[in-house]
């Protein structure tokens, strides 16, 4: 009984140990696209857009300075629900290839987009 008990016993240490670490990690990511970016947006409509990437990948952004965007990209470089809550103005993409749409109700087009 006492071995199974140590069995145990060790089996929840190092589950606890791995636990540890992985927060660690999640603390300590920075993305490798941190910064501020500036995009160019065409097709039904132009304007702009910028971006500012936070350390953990979060991203905040204005459009033409009146709407506000508010989404994440993942460490492959994907945007993942980068849209504005007031307008649905919604941008999909890469920030590897810098390319993407956006769609907004009825309209689409394209953007491409630029380390600042």
């Amino acid at each position: 009984m006492k071995k199974y008990l140590f069995i145990i016993l060790v089996f929840l240490s190092v589950l606890s140990c791995d636990a540890y670490w992985e927060r660690q990690n999640i603390k300590n990511y920075e993305s490798p696209f941190k910064g501020n970016l500036a995009a160019k947006y065409t097709g039904d409509e132009e304007g702009i857009f910028i971006l500012e990437v936070g350390n953990s990948g979060s991203i905040f952004g204005t459009r033409n300075t009146d709407d506000y965007l508010g989404g994440k990209v993942l460490e492959t470089g994907a945007l993942l629900g980068l849209t504005s809550p007031t307008t649905g103005f919604l941008i999909q993409g890469s920030l590897i290839t810098k390319t993407g749409n956006w769609k907004m109700g009825e309209l689409s087009g394209s953007w491409t987009i630029e380390k600042q």
